[in-house]
């Protein structure tokens, strides 16, 4: 009996050309996969440092103008209070002229643990004569740090407390 040639099946390297080609294409679909996972952890502790970080945030800008969080106790930071070269992203704390202000308690969301650090500049002047006469208000940021893996990560926000004293209190008279 003699077999047709188009019933006799695939050939051994034609199978393995296969099997190579969807072990490619898996090991791809599989990277994708891990990548993606990694990225939405990265995701969601960005999106939770930047929650902490607003949340301190809008409550020191309804603290007391006197409380101690908004003391600036380094004027070397002054003019890069917000982290602009990542200092705070690095292993080791910044120290010096670019140490924090001050630091505050580590906020613990789910099993995550953000440190807290707020860098403060004051905000001098008071008119034509002589503008670093009184003080207007307090610039602050606050930074979290994090960790993902063995890198660190910072989410920084930035606010303005105003100096009661100088811009004064109570109501604003409505025009009838």
């Amino acid at each position: 009996m003699r077999r047709d040639r188009c019933h006799r099946g695939f050939s051994l390297i034609e199978v393995m050309c296969a099997m190579m080609l969807f072990g490619v294409a898996a090991t791809g679909l599989l990277v994708a996969f891990v990548a993606s996972g990694q990225f939405g952890v990265l995701s969601r502790r960005q999106a939770t440092a930047m929650a902490v970080a607003r949340t301190i945030s809008g409550q020191l800008s309804r603290v007391a103008y006197n409380d101690a969080r908004l003391n600036n106790v380094n004027a070397g930071n002054d003019a890069s209070i917000g982290d602009p070269n990542g200092l705070f992203a690095r292993a080791a704390l910044p120290t010096g002229n670019d140490a924090p202000d001050s630091t505050l308690p580590v906020q613990t969301v789910g099993t995550e643990n953000y440190e807290v650090y707020v860098n403060v500049a004051l905000q001098m002047g008071d008119g034509v004569w002589d503008p670093t006469t009184l003080e207007m208000g307090r610039l602050y940021a606050v930074i979290v740090r994090y960790r993902v893996g063995q890198a660190w990560m910072r989410a920084v926000t930035v606010g303005y407390h105003y100096n009661p004293a100088a811009v004064g209190t109570g109501t604003i008279p409505l025009p009838l």
